[in-house]
């Protein structure tokens, strides 16, 4: 198992558009994934994009990745990218 702490930069967070683009690169992948609110313990299930809507992550908020699976490096290598890239979004 991996985790990895990482940060919402978008400017609007973890909103819809963001959570479907991090559910659908969660999917290319066999591993579970999870995303972990540190601060209030709450797992979400990052290929479910309700679940990741419903963690109200904004701009800012220091997540935990847990990914685990046969293909567990090739995933966290693509998902951290993903949130310092601000999953495509402005982060300015």
């Amino acid at each position: 198992m991996i985790i990895a702490p990482v940060t919402v930069r978008n400017l609007l967070g973890l909103h819809a558009r963001a959570a479907n683009v991090l559910a659908q690169s969660a999917t290319q992948f066999k591993s579970r994934i999870e995303l972990e609110d540190p601060a209030s313990c709450r797992r979400a299930d990052a290929k479910s994009i309700m679940q990741l809507i419903m963690m109200a992550a904004g701009r800012g908020t220091g997540l935990n990745l847990h990914i685990e699976g046969s293909d567990q490096d090739e995933a966290i290598t693509a998902l951290t990218l993903l949130f310092n890239n601000g999953f495509g979004e402005p982060c300015e």
